[in-house]
């Protein structure tokens, strides 16, 4: 038999890669990661429009039109949340893939109410101990075999 090894994982990896498998630990810290970015972008383009409605006297203002005000005043904030979107979703496969779960379950995040819970239920998961068919351990991409 082939020997196998390890091979290096990183930030890269961890965020735009859906092989492998990684912790509960490194999955809430990713996440928290990620929606630190969003709530300062989102707290910058807030804050900017603030002082807009505050200028102009608006009162009554419902929530679709305060949405479509932030992202017509931030064009940037779009694609941020589709990055975010994104690498939401490369943690959830790989969480999944550490229990031993295949990555396809993660398009649920694409449903409505389930987009929301899916990645809370996937963090509380408990990972599959010893190697699977995905990764030799947690926090690791998928076997390498030498030639």
């Amino acid at each position: 038999m082939p020997e196998q090894s390890l091979r290096k994982t990183s930030l890269l990896w961890l965020f735009c890669n859906p092989f492998g498998r990684i912790s509960k630990g490194v999955y809430w810290l990713a996440t928290a990661l990620i929606f630190c970015i969003l709530s300062i972008a989102v707290n910058v383009a807030t804050s900017s429009l603030a002082d807009t409605y505050i200028d102009n006297g608006t009162s009554d203002l419902t929530l679709a039109q305060a949405y479509s005000d932030l992202l017509t005043t931030n064009p940037l904030l779009y694609p941020l949340l589709l990055v975010a979107n994104f690498m939401v979703f490369m943690l959830v496969i790989k969480r999944l893939q550490d229990r031993g779960v295949t990555g396809f379950v993660a398009l649920t995040l694409f449903l409505p109410f389930l987009n929301l819970l899916v990645p809370i239920i996937v963090g509380f998961l408990k990972s599959q101990e010893g190697p699977n068919k995905y990764g030799p351990a947690s926090n690791t991409r998928p076997f390498q075999r030498k030639k």
